[in-house]
């Protein structure tokens, strides 16, 4: 009995020390791939029309510890096969880690394509680049892309000479529009009005610590944030909020557990506490019960849980306005004209600005929408923001399905960086919370 429970324990340590290694690999791609110029980059590319993208300084990517991550991604494996793992053990290792994978794989190819010397280096790095982010990010729907396209030129109102010319000149430049017959989901306003109140109630808490002002500044929302961790949550949440100089928009990193907000700005009230509720009520509420969690995945993400948890802070967001509006289309619109048009960073920016203009819409958040569309090289698309429209898409559906299961609330906050719809990962919160793993 006492060798037996010696080998247990040693199988129990391995598989442990075997998920520490691989949780060491992982990585935050787009704080990796976020321009560490961007500001200065983005007022020259405003400055100068004929740059075709802002010239880019990639200073955040630490190219060095990606390809150790690599190399010892290739240990772990070789190590896993001489293991003891059981098969659930070895089940999620290898998910982990083939995650990870993927994520340094591509942080490599977008540093391989921007230091190319070569047109046939440069060929195959961006055929590298284009198999990696579809890898990690999946694909772009190409109906879905045009019938969201279509529906945008059918809103724009023509109703004055100069608006048709600019409206006929936007169209040629975009090209041909085949029709097609998708429908597109949207949830039932039944679903919207309930789910709405089911959340304000749920975050009342944090809600009641939002100063009643007509917008709150970026130090406002840190301060706000930072009282919200501290009096709902407790001293020792795991997180706090700050201000970044370096952030264009507000985010929650996971690795340096922090959430992020960039100098200078204001939000109106209604934004600010659907915000609120988006980066600490979503990205981070889900994280926050599983921090202490021998598998860092819980709290930093499984895999493909990234649209997934997007989808829920839209959704919580849209709740809190109690209003369904349609989430990520700019987004997936930039990457379809990217992909399937072979546009360039400046031509989807003029694209995304005639647009606006002929909405009567202000062009604010244009030209960093188009900076994320290339993250990483301004010149290969990215395909990281698909995940706002398919997620919204995809937890809007869950809900409606859902609505009146008891457990609603619990399986999208309580399960960890998660995705529910997915059986594997289900399973493996669930035997977590009996602790099975």
């Amino acid at each position: 009995m006492e060798n037996l429970e010696r080998e247990e324990k040693l199988e129990k340590n391995k598989f442990e020390e075997i998920i520490d290694e691989i949780s060491s690999t992982d990585v935050t791609v787009y704080e990796r791939l976020n321009a560490s110029n961007d500001k200065e980059a983005k007022e020259e590319f405003l400055e100068n029309p004929d740059l075709i993208h802002p010239r880019n300084e990639y200073g955040n990517l630490k190219i060095e510890e990606v390809g150790q991550n690599l190399e010892k991604i290739e240990q772990i494996r070789e190590e896993m096969k001489r293991s003891w793992l059981t098969d659930k053990e070895e089940r999620l290792a290898e998910v982990l880690i083939d995650e990870n994978q993927k994520k340094n794989d591509f942080l490599m190819a977008n540093y391989a394509y921007n230091n190319a010397t070569t047109p046939e280096e440069r060929l195959k790095a961006a055929e590298w680049h284009k198999e990696a982010n579809e890898a990690l990010y999946g694909k772009v729907d190409e109906g879905t892309f045009y019938a969201l396209l279509s529906e945008k030129l059918e809103k724009v109102k023509a109703d004055t000479p100069e608006k048709k010319m600019e409206l006929e000149a936007l169209k040629l430049e975009i090209g041909p529009i085949p029709e097609n017959g998708i429908e597109r989901f949207k949830p039932k306003e039944e679903t919207v009005q309930r789910f709405s109140e089911i959340v304000n109630d749920f975050f009342g808490g944090f809600l009641k610590h939002i100063p009643e002002k007509e917008e709150l500044t970026s130090e406002e929302m840190v301060s706000t944030i930072n009282e919200i961790l501290t009096e709902e949550i407790g001293e020792d949440a795991g997180y706090v909020a700050r201000v970044d100089e370096k952030a264009s928009n507000a985010s929650a990193n996971h690795e340096e557990r922090v959430i992020k907000f960039p100098e200078g700005k204001t939000y109106p009230i209604d934004k600010a506490k659907a915000l609120i509720c988006h980066e600490l009520g979503t990205h981070v509420l889900r994280a926050i019960p599983y921090l202490e969690n021998d598998i860092e995945a819980f709290s930093k993400g499984l895999p493909g849980n990234e649209t997934f948890d997007e989808g829920v802070a839209k959704c919580v967001e849209q709740a809190i306005k109690g209003k369904y509006e349609d989430s990520g289309i700019d987004h997936y619109i930039n990457i379809g004209l990217a992909t399937f048009k072979g546009k360039n960073f400046r031509e989807i920016y003029n694209i995304q600005t005639s647009l606006k203009s002929l909405s009567g819409m202000k062009n604010t958040t244009t030209l960093n929408a188009v900076q994320r569309c290339f993250r990483g090289t301004g010149e290969l698309v990215n395909n990281k923001d698909l995940a706002y429209y398919n997620g919204a898409n995809r937890v809007w559906k869950y809900i409606e399905e859902n609505i009146d299961n008891p457990e609603l609330m619990d399986n999208l906050f309580l399960s960890g960086k998660a995705n529910i719809e997915d059986k594997n990962q289900e399973r493996l919160v669930y035997e977590t919370k009996t602790g099975g793993i």
